[in-house]
């Protein structure tokens, strides 16, 4: 049981970010999820449904 909970510590745990990554790329990323959720919400506050 220990070694359970010590691999699933290991794997919840928050690891750093590598400084190679390109950041325009999780800029992209960020900004398509705030237009995704703007849209839902768009969508749900003029009550269109898009289930046929």
């Amino acid at each position: 049981m220990a070694k359970y909970i010590a691999r699933l510590r290991d794997k919840i745990k928050i690891k750093k970010f590598d400084s190679k990554q390109p950041i325009g790329a999780w800029i992209f990323v960020l900004i398509l999820n705030l237009v995704g959720f703007a849209g839902y919400f768009y969508l749900k506050i003029n009550n269109i449904q898009l289930v046929s």
